[in-house]
């Protein structure tokens, strides 16, 4: 579609359609959905941690294996979840890695030659396809907790971890923000569309996307000393409640004894050293 409020619309109205698919993907009855959200929060973090204290090949496709075991046990949609993950690790990544594959930049054995004098190295390679193996497993820890678990929790577990309120309120505040004005916006330039008649000019849209920002601007500005004073008039100290209650239960404990026995066995390989 040529028109750039077209445009607009279709990208504010794929951005709630993600937001309400995550909501049905965090309402299955998948692996990570069934585990107390605390648990699930401090797990991701660890095995973030653990992924990138590897520096072994083997290690990371073991590593790149179990994030997606895990993607399909908590019911994530697969062709999404490897196309968005790809997107950044491979290729962006993988933009920012393409001067060290070279051995002006990595002395080494050559794999590939490019000239005479230039020609990829095998340290380069395989340093470059580690690292964008370890974004990828990053990248897919995180895409798993999103999914499988609802903003307002993550919240919650990070509170119950100690995060500051004030921090976990702006968090929560600034989703709940994104939400009403990507709304507003929306209501916006369907309005204008609607009143159009033929092809827009250039200038025309230019002017009324410069007002639309200076209108939104104006509008957050006025709305969130309106929303504060309500909280304030509603009682609101700094702290909030949640209709869902946190519960440590026995598959909890099953998986965390799963993971220590799993990665103690993973850290060790014949002689009993680490390969990690």
């Amino acid at each position: 579609m040529s028109n750039f409020i077209e445009k607009t619309v279709l990208s504010i109205q794929n951005t709630f359609e993600d937001m309400f698919a995550s909501d049905e993907i965090a309402n299955k009855n998948g692996l990570m959905q069934s585990l107390d959200p605390r648990v699930r929060l401090l797990s991701i973090i660890l095995l973030i941690v653990i992924a990138n204290l590897g520096n072994s090949l083997y290690y990371m496709a073991v590593m790149l294996v179990y994030s997606l075991i895990l993607a399909v046990l908590s019911k994530i949609p697969m062709k999404s979840y490897i196309a968005r993950i790809s997107v950044v690790s491979i290729v962006f990544t993988g933009i920012v890695l393409i001067p060290s594959l070279f051995n002006v930049v990595r002395p080494g054995k050559p794999l590939i030659y490019i000239t005479g004098s230039l020609y990829i190295t095998r340290g380069g390679a395989l340093s470059a396809l580690i690292f964008i193996m370890r974004s990828f497993i990053s990248l897919s820890f995180i895409y798993i907790l999103t999914l499988s678990t609802k903003w307002i929790e993550i919240l919650k577990a990070l509170r119950y971890f100690k995060l500051p309120k004030v921090f976990s309120a702006t968090l929560d505040i600034s989703l709940r923000y994104i939400t009403l004005f990507l709304d507003v916006a929306s209501n916006m330039f369907l309005a204008r569309k609607s009143r159009n008649v033929g092809k827009s000019k250039g200038k025309s849209e230019r002017k009324f996307v410069a007002s639309s920002m200076g209108n939104l601007l104006i509008m957050s500005d006025h709305l969130s000393s309106e929303i504060y004073s309500a909280m304030i008039s509603r009682g609101y100290k700094g702290e909030y409640k949640t209709i869902s209650n946190f519960k440590f239960d026995i598959f909890d404990a099953v998986w965390i004894l799963f993971n220590i026995s799993f990665f103690t066995a993973t850290f060790l390989v014949k002689g009993g050293k680490l390969w990690i």
